[in-house]
């Protein structure tokens, strides 16, 4: 069985990417970690056929950060995935023994998977040259997300994400519960709605979504800039799991 590794710090969408990830082949043993996971990672994660890196937004961060992998994790082969094309590119250049590929982080799932498919069978996967071959001052050029900036992304009301995403303030409710990993039933006592209405929602918005499944849910609503957190109009975020007053065991 071939060894996969995903690493995305950003938990929701390392969540969605690891629930498509794991419906496309029976054949693959896939594992998600954060970037912090990686210094505790033993010798079970070791020698990965594939490692799927999602770089941070700070280039510094994440070039570094890959190096610390390849180290302790030694995979056979790596496809990136980013936010921004031209990819800046490190000083030294990438290092070309490991990496098979790279991709937007918006690409389509059908996208991703060709493109898994591929590496994994040896192939390579990169976009243009150009939009690889970024000059070397781009290094610096994207600056790091800073507090106040993921602050104000993560503040997004029901009503807000619920019309970016053009489903109802309900079914993004559904959505932001089911990103968390809760169940429908759970789902349905959090909103204090029956498990079929629970259940309507959710395909409603898989529907207009164009998506199959929660993960495939949790990915588009990502790539569309849907935060998927809960926020209240007095500012202050709120834990799924508080919701209505009931603590979720």
């Amino acid at each position: 069985m071939a060894k996969m590794v995903l690493i995305e710090a950003h938990p929701l969408l390392r969540l969605g990417l690891w629930q498509i990830l794991s419906k496309l082949d029976d054949v693959w043993e896939i594992e998600g970690m954060g970037l912090a996971d990686v210094s505790k990672a033993d010798g079970v994660h070791a020698g990965a056929d594939l490692l799927i890196y999602g770089l941070p937004v700070d280039t510094d961060e994440a070039w570094s950060a890959l190096h610390e992998i390849q180290r302790v994790l030694t995979p056979k082969r790596i496809l990136l995935l980013t936010d921004v094309m031209p990819l800046p590119m490190p000083v030294q250049g990438l290092p070309g023994a490991s990496v098979y590929g790279c991709l937007m982080k918006t690409a389509s799932v059908e996208i991703l998977e060709a493109a898994i498919r591929l590496v994994m069978a040896g192939g390579q996967c990169f976009p243009s040259e150009q939009a690889l071959q970024a000059p070397a001052q781009a290094v610096c050029a994207l600056p790091a997300r800073d507090a106040d900036d993921t602050a104000a992304k993560g503040a997004m009301p029901v009503s807000a994400g619920a019309q970016l995403l053009q489903i109802t303030p309900r079914q993004y409710e559904v959505l932001v519960l089911l990103a968390r990993g809760y169940p429908i039933k759970t789902v349905s006592r959090m909103l204090n709605i029956s498990v079929a209405t629970a259940k309507t929602h959710a395909c409603t918005l898989y529907q207009r979504l164009h998506v199959k499944n929660k993960g495939e849910a949790v990915y588009a609503a990502l790539q569309r800039g849907a935060t998927l957190e809960w926020h209240e109009p007095n500012g202050r975020d709120v834990d799924a799991g508080q919701i209505y007053g009931r603590k979720v065991g």
